[in-house]
């Protein structure tokens, strides 16, 4: 038990000069009082760490706050802030009990891994590619408790990815934090504002690129002069089917039925979460039976790959770019071939219907931009047509006339 003696020598004036001549304590810490300001000391560890803290009670109970380490923080700065604690005891708030909710709030990235697994593996088909999104815009916010976010923080990320790589990265980016932080709200993990609530996301403009009729003989001949076999294959499927590039880099022989001709997308890796199937043609049948005869390692996927974590093919970004090169075709994208396939039916006089159930498109709203930017081609045509016909009348009365 500490004597009364060893408590008054505990008292002192505390100045940086006392401080550093305190020796460390003799046992786990050891607290020394500031006789100037209320409540305030400094504790030694035995390793000679020191420390300082405010004491008082509230309610009945004994609270404590750490204020800062010497002499980072100085004793003039150590007496302003027990003062601070002191007067919002007064005006009934709890500095220390505050303090304690937020060492208790988790990071964002303690958060975003609650995301996935609550959340976004359960419903989202494509959760990987969320998690490789986080990683690339929040991966330096993942230990920033959940508050120490705000608007300005946001908006200057916003700003940054769209300087950096588009504007319509950084709408995604936001648009996944926010919903990052509403699930926060709604299980109870955070009750603070969302802080991407007021950021103005840039405007964007639906992409309508498709490959145009002189531009299609290129671009077969640019996939026929390709080298690896399989980059070959998953381009022509990928515009054959008119399929999303994830499924078909994830085309799994157990989904392929060669002899009723089928290809079946379960649900859970469509985007609708809607079972897809395709009713393959001969040219799509023809890749797919022969890709099948050379499966000699038996691998699931129809696009196996060795050099991969997934155990498939991933985006195959330099032949792809390769292949246009050869074509000379630019601003052309991947996903480009699905939007050009849909083109291409619409060209054939296919109904919005049938272009909807092949595009495996939930929301009408969907096709009708592919559909519509066709039909004005189709119309444009229709047009020329009527204008040749008025003509050949106008013709027909010249001879008359003659």
């Amino acid at each position: 038990m500490t004597s009364g003696k060893e408590k008054d020598e505990r008292r002192l004036n505390l100045t940086k000069r006392k401080i550093e001549e305190l020796p460390p304590a003799k046992s786990e810490k050891e607290q020394y009082w500031d006789t100037k300001s209320r409540g305030l000391y400094i504790q030694v560890s035995k390793h000679g760490a020191k420390s300082f803290y405010v004491r008082r009670k509230i309610h009945g109970h004994s609270e404590r706050l750490f204020l800062g380490r010497f002499p980072e923080l100085t004793v003039e700065q150590a007496r302003d802030k027990a003062s601070e604690f002191h007067s919002s005891v007064a005006q009934g708030k709890n500095l220390a009990e505050s303090r304690r909710t937020e060492l208790a709030e988790i990071t964002l990235g303690e958060l975003f891994d609650q995301y996935l697994e609550r959340h976004a593996k359960k419903s989202r088909k494509t959760y990987d590619e969320i998690q490789k999104q986080f990683e690339r815009s929040f991966s330096h916010w993942k230990h920033r408790k959940l508050s120490s976010l705000n608007n300005d923080d946001v908006e200057l990320l916003h700003r940054t990815i769209g300087d950096t790589r588009g504007q319509y990265a950084a709408n995604r980016a936001i648009e996944l934090l926010r919903a990052i932080y509403n699930k926060a709200v709604e299980w109870k993990l955070y009750k603070g504002d969302n802080p991407t609530e007021t950021v103005t996301m840039f405007v964007e403009r639906s992409r309508v690129r498709i490959l145009q009729a002189d531009e299609f003989e290129r671009f077969f001949t640019a996939v026929e002069e390709e080298q690896d076999q399989d980059i070959k294959d998953f381009v022509l499927i990928l515009l054959y089917c008119g399929a999303r590039k994830s499924n078909v880099l994830a085309m799994s022989w157990a989904d392929i039925d060669l002899k009723a001709g089928t290809w079946t997308i379960p649900g859970e890796q469509t985007k609708n979460g809607q079972a897809q199937i395709l009713p393959l043609t001969l040219r799509e049948l023809e890749i797919l039976e022969r890709r099948n005869k050379a499966n000699k390692s038996k691998s699931k996927f129809v696009f196996h790959s060795d050099k991969s974590a997934t155990g498939h093919l991933v985006e195959p970004k330099r032949s792809w770019h390769n292949i246009l090169e050869r074509a000379n075709i630019e601003n052309f994208h991947l996903h480009d071939l699905r939007r050009s396939f849909a083109s291409s039916m619409a060209n054939t006089g296919a109904n919005v219907a049938l272009i909807q159930s092949a595009m495996n498109h939930k929301d009408l709203k969907t096709t009708l931009t592919v559909y519509a930017h066709t039909v004005k081609d189709a119309e444009r045509l229709a047009r020329e047509k009527a204008h040749e016909l008025m003509l050949s009348y106008k013709s027909k009365s010249e001879s008359l006339d003659d």
